[in-house]
């Protein structure tokens, strides 16, 4: 299915936690609320020519509740359209950004005004990644608990300066 299509069948970050279970949409929340960004950051995000970001999450994913704030409040310094879609029910077209041969949540499709891709981003950031391949799970808590939101706000970063 064509990017537009599945982003005009999406719901705003508003009306997906209000989807969620209490205890998740509470969570995500809080912890939107809680973001605040610094004036080199907001700037970044001002200078982005994304327009569009698509997000394929869940309320009740860990991941998806450690990022997607992070993801709706950058959409809304700089007016960015996020729309998301609910893994369930859109795995088969979610295939194009598909690691290892799997749909992972939260998969995040950044997009110009033309729906042309700038960029993805895909569950966890880099670090984490590298440690779970190692088989190192020591990270778990601390990335529940925000330590690692700054490595992911510069991964965002850096996608929203392409």
């Amino acid at each position: 299915m064509e990017l537009m299509s599945l982003f005009d069948k999406g719901i705003k970050f508003k009306d997906f936690i209000n989807c969620g279970e209490d205890i998740a949409a509470k969570k995500l929340k809080e912890k939107y609320d809680a973001i605040l960004f610094d004036f080199a950051v907001i700037n970044k995000i001002k200078s982005s020519k994304v327009n569009n970001i698509l997000a394929f999450a869940e309320t009740w994913c860990p991941d998806c509740q450690v990022s997607l704030p992070i993801i709706a409040k950058i959409c809304n310094i700089n007016a960015i359209n996020l729309s998301i879609l609910n893994r369930e029910g859109h795995i088969e077209d979610m295939e194009p950004f598909y690691v290892d041969g799997k749909a992972r949540i939260p998969t995040y499709v950044f997009m110009d005004k033309n729906f042309d891709i700038i960029g993805t981003w895909i569950e966890r950031p880099k670090s984490i990644k590298e440690l779970t391949a190692k088989g190192d799970e020591s990270w778990r808590i601390d990335y529940i608990k925000g330590i690692y939101d700054k490595e992911i706000i510069n991964e965002f970063l850096e996608i929203l300066s392409r």
